[in-house]
């Protein structure tokens, strides 16, 4: 068997309590004092000094050499503003829940951690442990980044993963290039003029206004967006009014719009910006913009990805195609400025447990995923800086 696998296996009984232990405990945004502080604590067990570069935005290093590259390994560490539903007997303790495997993540940094340090010796470089909040609102890359996480020492390339409850555990899946869409989120507010219901030629209607945006939106993706691309324009929330009889003084509208294709996203969000502007103005209405998130696509490097798929397959995984998900992840931060690769790690329940898409409040992973996710960063990680 693979070193580090054997190795992730002996350490099981203490990923499985790390990440039972994170699981109680989630925090969201980049509020995270408690997982921040288990983060810090278990990494000063092992004798390395963490850093917060940023608000509970951790990084460690180990090797710590001037000479060789540096590889950057990452987890998100942030839960959902939501309320479990799993039945776990280590369910969420607080108002927040773990039900997109964030909490596996970190488990198996923290393994791949402890691996890599108990072999400091034989590391050609530096390895770069980037412990990040903020991912479920895109916030927590961008602010790691401001802070200096690709610097002192410059990070060469870079390694994520991302739990799958859907795929067998043994299975690694993969994806070359465009890996998850970008997400460009928006807030409309449509402002008229209210009146009586009775007298709409009094007023300026912004329900109606909003109807003929949004209809118009949609006409990007029917009609500007080429059938060979991906794009997607989803308004989750329409909200304005409270009366039957009365024009409200303004709509609100909130959504995101998603593709992989960086030429046709900068198009579309040019000619949303266009059609929320000229809709109002033919309407005699005003709306103001409010940008909500601007992620770009996810990119694994296919070269790079070739190169890590040579040393992961000492693992014995199977390795299956992952197609390219209109999911988000900030991680794309990181992809755009170094080469990267994303694993999506097989954790499918046993039986007949029900399966669910990450997000949902009844979603189970299953922890024997936990060694393979902590051996594949730390495989990558010692042997991209022997042979580089």
């Amino acid at each position: 068997m693979n070193e580090f696998l054997e190795r992730a296996n002996e350490l099981k009984d203490e990923l499985i309590e790390n990440r039972r232990y994170l699981h109680q405990h989630p925090e969201i945004r980049d509020d995270l004092p408690i997982t921040a502080g288990f983060v810090k604590e278990k990494l000063k067990e092992m004798g390395i000094e963490p850093v917060e570069i940023s608000k509970c935005g951790i990084v460690g290093l180990i090797g710590e050499k001037k000479e060789g590259k540096t590889v950057l390994l990452r987890a998100d560490m942030d839960g959902l503003d939501m309320t479990e539903e799993s039945g776990l007997p280590f369910s969420s303790k607080t108002p927040y829940a773990h039900c997109c495997g964030h909490d596996l993540h970190t488990a198996m940094l923290l393994g791949a951690a402890k691996m890599l340090k108990e072999r400091e010796d034989e590391l050609k470089g530096t390895v770069k442990l980037m412990f990040q909040p903020g991912e479920e609102y895109f916030i927590g890359s961008k602010a790691m980044i401001e802070a200096g996480v690709l610097e002192n020492p410059k990070v060469d390339v870079a390694v994520d993963m991302h739990m799958n409850a859907k795929n067998p555990v043994g299975t690694v899946a993969i994806c070359k290039g465009y890996t998850c869409a970008s997400c460009d989120g928006m807030k409309l507010t449509v402002k008229g003029k209210g009146c009586h219901g009775a007298w709409p030629h009094n007023g300026i209607d912004p329900i109606n206004v909003a109807a003929h945006t949004y209809l118009s939106l949609q006409e990007l993706i029917a009609r500007e967006t080429p059938p060979e691309l991906m794009a997607t324009l989803t308004f989750g929330q329409f909200a304005g009014g409270t009366s039957a009889n009365i024009i409200p003084e303004q709509v609100i509208m909130q959504g995101t719009m998603r593709t992989f294709d960086k030429d046709l996203r900068a198009k579309l969000k040019k000619r949303v910006h266009e059609v929320v502007e000229y809709s109002a103005k033919t309407f005699g209405a005003e709306t103001e913009y409010e940008v909500l998130s601007d992620v770009p696509s996810l990119v694994t490097d296919p070269e790079l990805l070739d190169i890590m798929n040579e040393y992961v397959k000492d693992l014995d995984v199977e390795f299956i195609p992952y197609p390219p998900s209109s999911a988000s992840d900030d991680f794309a931060r990181i992809t755009e400025l170094v080469p990267s690769v994303f694993y999506s790690i097989g954790c499918k329940p046993y039986g007949d447990v029900p399966l669910y898409p990450a997000h949902n409040p009844k979603i189970i992973f299953n922890e024997d995923a936990l060694p393979i996710g902590a051996a594949i960063h730390a495989q990558c990680a010692l042997n991209y800086l022997k042979n580089h």
